[in-house]
């Protein structure tokens, strides 16, 4: 869990609602219930004829702050609809105390979600509803003065929303840039690895050639003055023997420095999952483990792990949203469950992740509905593994 979801956890989403979280509902029971309490008499200022009636029609001017996020407009809507049916079949009953902060918390989730002109649409419903209070509402009369103060803080509302709006933009785009320059920087330094490597093997062949030929020639002299000269043939096969050893020595020390260190160091396993999903993704991700934990062949870990790490790539990348990885040990194979929001392009991820589950005679089924997508990855154990 990331520090970002550690203080949004009221808007996590309720089962399969995406954008309905708890918090909304939270809000929208308080506000009912206050409203509820109010017109029946309970607090002091408030109507004591209001009745049962009245208690349910308010419910109109609350109860849509539960989709605020979900659908701003048609709450909005809802809202202006139900402030004109209380005025209207009610007349002048108190109700500001509860119906204005709904009107306000609409407003500031309109502007974070619509487009300009339905956030216009929207901030016009908000401000018919203000009106409607401003007139009818016994606590903001008489006449229409608290306009002058209500309809700009609804402008203020939308506003703010509109900021944070552009803001979260700002911060997905800034978000995109980044990613694309790591992978530029990775692309640059693998290409830079590459032209290094071809300008040793060159250097490499060149020098191996000069050395051979030296070899060579002090081959022939040895040959040529064996019977002649003995001492000169001894020097000669003396100096084979030197350069050969010195070829082998630097071929050595340059094989040596082509090799790819990263190999050397610790592969990731399984229990590295955790410290993955903090590091990998903004979003509220969460890991699971069930079944009965235990180690597995490494090359196994290593591949479960990589294609979490696809998945991951897949999905939505982003504070709001809500990414599940859900790791089972059965008896006879490995599951991997990852579900969240699809990000912009995840058919690249996902395939990656059906080859490395292919290699180990495992399979992937992927599951796209309107809001989320889920990944089952099965892989089997080998019999020395299939049990704890």
């Amino acid at each position: 869990m990331t520090g970002t979801t550690a203080i949004s956890w009221l808007w996590r989403p309720v089962g399969n609602w995406r954008d309905i979280g708890w918090g909304d509902l939270i809000v929208a029971a308080l506000l009912s219930s206050w409203a509820i309490t109010l017109v029946l008499g309970v607090f002091p200022g408030s109507q004591d004829h209001a009745g049962v009636a009245a208690a349910i029609g308010v419910l109109a001017m609350t109860v849509p702050v539960a989709w605020q996020r979900r659908a701003p407009l048609a709450a909005a809507a809802v809202l202006a609809a139900g402030a004109v049916l209380n005025e209207l079949a009610l007349g002048h009953i108190v109700r500001c105390g509860p119906c204005l902060p709904a009107v306000l918390l609409v407003a500031f989730f309109a502007g974070t979600r619509l487009s300009k002109a339905r956030l216009a649409a929207a901030a016009a419903l908000c401000m018919l509803n203000v009106g409607l209070q401003a007139a009818y509402d016994p606590k903001l009369g008489p006449g229409l003065g608290f306009l002058y103060v209500g309809l700009p803080v609804v402008a203020l509302a939308c506003g703010a929303g509109w900021l944070v709006h552009q803001r979260s933009q700002a911060a997905a785009a800034l978000r995109a840039r980044n990613a694309e320059l790591r992978a530029q920087r990775e692309q640059t330094a693998q290409l830079a690895v590459v032209a290094d490597r071809a300008r040793v093997a060159s250097e490499l062949s060149d020098f191996v050639r000069d050395r051979i030929s030296v070899i060579g020639e002090a081959a022939t002299v040895g040959r040529e003055s064996i019977t002649a000269d003995p001492a000169l043939a001894q020097d000669a096969l003396e100096r084979v023997g030197t350069s050969g050893r010195e070829t082998l020595a630097q071929m050595r020390e340059v094989v040596g420095n082509l090799r790819d260190e990263r190999l050397t160091g610790p592969q990731p396993v399984l229990a590295d999952l955790a410290s993955l999903l903090e590091r990998a993704t903004t979003a509220d991700a969460r890991l699971q483990v069930t079944g009965s934990p235990r180690a597995l062949p490494a090359g196994l870990e290593l591949s479960a792990y990589r294609i979490v790490e696809h998945l991951l790539e897949a999905l939505e990348d982003a504070p709001a949203a809500r990414i599940d990885v859900r790791l089972s040990f059965g008896e006879d194979a490995l599951e991997l469950h990852v579900s969240g929001p699809a990000g912009r392009q995840p058919g690249a991820a996902f395939a990656t992740a059906r080859e490395r589950a292919a290699l180990l005679g495992g399979t992937m089924n992927v599951q796209a509905g309107a809001d989320r997508c889920t990944a089952l990855v099965r892989l089997p154990l080998a019999p020395g593994y299939a049990s704890a």
